[in-house]
């Protein structure tokens, strides 16, 4: 598995692609009734897809942010992280959360998802991360099922009632 750094102009269109991929995937039911495609049409001709990705370049500002494409040898992509940093003195904690993880489906339940979150530990633990946040959907059991046994345990809820 190789991994590089996001390049802002060329993966642009793949990065979109994949977060929305992510958003699909651990959005509520009634939001997944919509097939993917059209999830992704309306998705794509809302604001949100150039909010994503500023919000992602911003982030960049920060030599400790992960925004990472992992390659096989042959350079087809295996998966892609995306990971900032918030410091909170006060309680002396350096928090790492990943704000985008995803694994093509080709490779996944081959160990890539394990090997993709320890190379992001290990990288956010070099950059003084005292702890490691990672969020996904209620409904997203492959994604909860790589989490925890990986070593994340839940700590918040989040809770919607569709009106």
């Amino acid at each position: 598995m190789n991994i590089r750094p996001i390049d802002k102009e060329h993966d642009k269109k793949l990065l979109l692609a994949l977060h929305c991929e992510v958003n699909y995937a651990c959005d509520t039911s009634w939001a997944r009734e919509l097939p993917y495609e059209e999830y992704k049409a309306k998705w794509m001709s809302t604001s949100q897809p150039e909010q994503f990705y500023s919000a992602m370049l911003e982030t960049l500002d920060d030599p400790r942010t992960i925004a990472e494409l992992a390659e096989d040898d042959d350079g087809r992509l295996i998966g892609y992280v995306w990971s900032t940093f918030a410091d909170v003195p006060d309680y002396a904690l350096t928090i790492a959360e990943i704000r985008d993880f995803y694994i093509a489906p080709d490779y996944r339940r081959e160990g890539y998802g394990m090997r993709l979150l320890a190379y992001v530990e290990d990288s956010v633990r070099r950059n003084g991360a005292n702890l490691l946040r990672s969020e996904t959907g209620a409904e997203n059991a492959a994604s909860r099922s790589l989490h925890r046994k990986y070593g994340f345990e839940e700590y918040r809820t989040c809770l919607e009632k569709r009106l």
